[in-house]
């Protein structure tokens, strides 16, 4: 599904969700003041790469919300046919580059991952959406807001219907995980697109809110 959306400038974003199958995250292809790719999922590399193609996209990059390989075990595959780098947070790109198996958890999907080629950022905006720093689900992970659009990319932070994601998997931690999902609250998102599940085009800020209060409870 393509959602076309304005931003106040009046250009264009469009989102394209490719869902994820069996334990592969969500991929989406993003085309906003520069062209790129959020997560690489875990298999769906031809498919990413023949859309791309038939709609002659330019892409820029690849950005990875976490280290995880149902997020990542595409991304060396398709770095290399695109031909473009791979961004992700500090702690990420540390141990992707390591190929640290122990929080990459390739090993869990019954998976190998040898060191990836990641790249860090340097600006806190990148092609209008802003970098948010959100651990919790591990200590690397990141959402991307767009304030003009009122986008929200939020990986495996939180879901559509008020899903947060674990946080008893290798450098996860539970409070981080709800002080994130706070932070989430104060952002006004129309649109949320999540690591896992469908996105919603509307009123995302009330799945936020659901997700802070159901971690709440927990």
């Amino acid at each position: 599904m393509t959602d076309p959306l304005r931003n106040s400038q009046r250009s264009m974003v469009e989102i394209k969700r490719i869902p994820g199958k069996s334990f592969s995250s969500n991929v989406y292809i993003v085309q906003a003041q520069k062209n790129f790719i959020l997560d690489a999922g875990a298999g769906p590399v031809k498919l990413i790469c023949e859309y791309v193609d038939s709609e002659s996209i330019d892409i820029d990059r690849i950005i990875l919300t976490h280290r995880h390989y149902d997020h990542v075990g595409g991304a060396e595959k398709l770095s290399e046919l695109l031909d473009v780098p791979i961004y992700a947070h500090e702690l990420a790109a540390k141990a992707l580059c390591e190929g640290n198996d122990e929080t990459i958890i390739s090993s869990s999907f019954g998976k190998e991952i040898s060191g990836l080629d990641v790249k860090t950022f340097d600006e806190e905006t990148y092609a209008g959406f802003l970098q948010i720093y959100t651990p919790g689900h591990t200590n690397c992970s990141i959402c991307l807001y767009h304030g003009g659009e009122k986008i929200l990319l939020s990986g495996d932070t939180v879901f559509s219907g008020g899903g947060v994601g674990r946080s008893d998997l290798p450098t996860g931690n539970f409070k981080e995980l709800k002080d994130s999902v706070e932070k989430l609250t104060k952002y006004d998102v129309h649109s949320l697109y999540p690591g896992h599940g469908p996105s919603v085009q509307k009123e995302g800020n009330q799945h936020i809110r659901l997700s802070l209060k159901n971690i709440s409870y927990l």
